[in-house]
């Protein structure tokens, strides 16, 4: 016995890797938070990279999502959803500013990494700003879940902004809640995408099942 290698059983199992991805990272998220002593209304999330319990555990989960994500991608096109090439590069650059993100900390003043940390921080940057024009590149390309994809790409401008505003100013509102809530935003969608990814392999199973017929 093989592996089946039809376009519908490829896309499930993509689909069913970038699922369990994302769930596995915001588990691993959860649970670092509830063990940590960090306070996430004023900590930002980097600075669980150094914590006194859950060492690792940030890592696991931004690298979690970055492989769902790009699984996402994998899922969509083979879903036979035609993903444009600006979609494929920003799906690339949200995967690897995450994926440098955690593998580069931000530096501290108790551990110190000026290298490290301008790795990161601009990682970063890279990944929170490939979210929002993803979304509305793929507007476009799909039918069904066009008007939640398009109200979380708005959302995810609008948390962006929001994010950018009060790391210049953090006596605004807590960074740490603004940026959870910005990071909350861009997995929603990326959630989103695995859903249309998913309803576009029944979509083309029923109509292989039962083809459209034509009056003579």
């Amino acid at each position: 016995m093989g592996i089946s290698t039809e376009p519908g059983d490829r896309a499930r199992l993509w689909v069913t890797i970038a699922a369990v991805a994302v769930a596995w990272a915001g588990f691993t998220m959860i649970v670092l938070h509830l063990v940590s002593s960090h306070d996430p209304l004023t900590d930002t999330l980097s600075s669980y990279a150094f914590t006194d319990h859950g060492t690792g555990m940030l890592g696991a989960s931004i690298l979690a999502t970055a492989l769902g994500s790009l699984a996402t991608l994998a899922a969509l096109r083979s879903a036979g959803i035609a993903v444009s090439g600006t979609s494929q590069a920003l799906f690339g650059t949200w995967s690897l500013g995450l994926s440098a993100a955690a593998i580069f900390p931000a530096s501290y003043p108790a551990h110190p990494d000026p290298v490290s940390g301008q790795i990161h921080f601009y990682s970063c940057l890279l990944a929170f700003l490939s979210v929002p024009p993803l979304g509305f590149s793929l507007l476009n390309r799909i039918s069904a879940g066009r008007v939640a994809l398009r109200r979380l790409s708005v959302v995810a401008t609008l948390t962006l902004m929001l994010f950018g505003v009060c790391y210049a100013l953090p006596w605004l509102l807590p960074v740490g809640v603004v940026q959870r809530l910005a990071l909350l935003v861009d997995v929603a969608l990326i959630c989103t995408l695995i859903v249309i990814a998913r309803r576009s392999i029944s979509t083309r199973r029923r109509h292989i099942a039962d083809p459209p017929r034509y009056a003579t």
